[in-house]
């Protein structure tokens, strides 16, 4: 969320400089209004926060969200205030930055305003289903309960994501190994006995010219692979501003075998889990749809739940209206049908979160152990290509 800089008066007349972050300057015009600011000027976006995020290397880790719930859930179940949790945690923070945000919150406590808010004004920081299941311990008197419950929720997705993370570094070293190698191969091997065969003058082997022919392409044609990266650079860049370029990636992304099934699979197991946590802790239906779809990264599964909201709003059961989407599986419905009949929405909805995330670890799992002998056998069979083109050169000078 971008950050906005404006001169502004406090409810004590006192004029300040303040930082606030909003979806737009108008969102965070009426942030600072509700925090009792009048603004006088406007120096419109700043880049404080990224320049602070490209230094976390050097001041060490930034403010992180399930750190600071595992902090603060331990301390509102032993029933120690609000106010005094967060001085505690704002004590013991590792780095300045970190400290800052607690006591910004902490800050907004004494100035009357609720959590959620506060929140809100740090959204690029929490998750965004953070400030909605706060709002909603808020007006239940369930604050704690929420409290960890969202402790749970971000724990479990940041271990998936330390899984992910974990099970890709030998993949990605045998990758590096591999590259590496058919590089040297390439570039330095191939083009020392090659001048040593030409040198002879006689026809090479096709095996061998066909060698030497993918040598001279990666030494003699170097720039066409700066081209080559800059296009993709550009590309990567055009698909994460979004347009034509990223709805077609985006479409075309889901229909590669088995990494199309992992996408959906990641996106429908976060999309459940979302759900279920704002169901088991009273979020309204509608709203709960809202957030949970905002939840989805990929936009081409993102718009097909669309018209879930006026089916909703039309009678229909959350089950009825989700199967309109066609992205989530069968079993997922039915489960929900179940839920919805015994009064256990929330409940069902997690079990099937957990079923669906457990199976995306098991197919990744799989895929990586495929993956690895896939890479060796390549390189091996690279490898053997290259030495037996060098063999039928040295059988072709033999017989000359």
């Amino acid at each position: 969320m971008p950050l906005f800089k404006y001169k502004a008066a406090g409810s004590d007349g006192r004029i300040t400089e303040v930082l606030i972050e909003g979806d737009s300057e108008t969102d965070s015009l009426g942030r600072l209004r509700q925090r009792g600011f009048t603004p006088l000027e406007s120096f419109g976006q700043v880049e404080t926060f990224a320049k602070e995020k490209s230094l976390r290397f050097w001041r060490g880790q930034g403010f992180d969200a399930c750190d600071f719930t595992n902090r603060l859930a331990p301390l509102l179940k032993s029933h120690i205030p609000l106010e005094r949790s967060l001085g505690i945690i704002a004590q013991g923070a590792d780095n300045e930055s970190y400290s800052r945000v607690v006591n910004d919150i902490r800050k907004g406590l004494h100035e009357g305003k609720k959590l959620s808010a506060l929140i809100r004004d740090h959204g690029n920081r929490f998750p965004k289903i953070y400030a909605n299941l706060i709002e909603a311990g808020e007006e239940t008197g369930s604050l704690t309960e929420i409290v960890v419950e969202i402790q749970r929720f971000l724990n479990e997705k940041k271990e998936l994501r330390n899984f992910l993370v974990t099970s890709s570094i030998y993949p990605a070293f045998v990758v590096s190994v591999t590259s590496v190698v058919i590089l040297l191969l390439f570039t330095v091997f191939i083009p020392r006995f090659s001048k040593i065969f030409l040198e002879m003058g006689k026809t090479l082997p096709l095996a061998t010219r066909v060698m030497v022919g993918i040598s001279d392409l990666m030494t003699g044609l170097w720039w066409l692979w700066l081209i080559l990266i800059a296009v993709i650079a550009f590309l990567i860049s055009r698909i994460r501003k979004g347009g034509k370029i990223a709805d077609w990636w985006n479409e075309k992304l889901l229909k590669i075998p088995v990494l199309g099934e992992l996408l959906i699979l990641t996106e429908i197991s976060r999309f459940l889990r979302t759900m279920a946590v704002l169901i088991q802790n009273h979020v309204h239906l509608l709203s709960t749809m809202q957030i949970a779809i905002n939840v989805i990264l990929n936009p081409e599964i993102s718009k097909t739940f669309s018209g879930v909201a006026l089916e909703l709003k039309g009678g229909a059961k959350l089950s009825m209206a989700l199967a309109k989407s066609g992205f989530v599986p069968k079993h997922a419905l039915q489960m929900l049908s179940i839920g919805e009949e015994s009064g256990n929405m929330g409940g069902m909805l997690n079990q099937v979160a957990e079923h669906y995330e457990e199976l995306l670890r098991t197919k990744i799992k799989r895929l990586l152990a495929l993956f690895e002998p896939v890479v060796i056998l390549f390189l091996a069979g690279v490898i053997m290509s290259v030495v037996l083109s060098i063999f039928l050169a040295i059988l072709e000078m033999q017989n000359m």
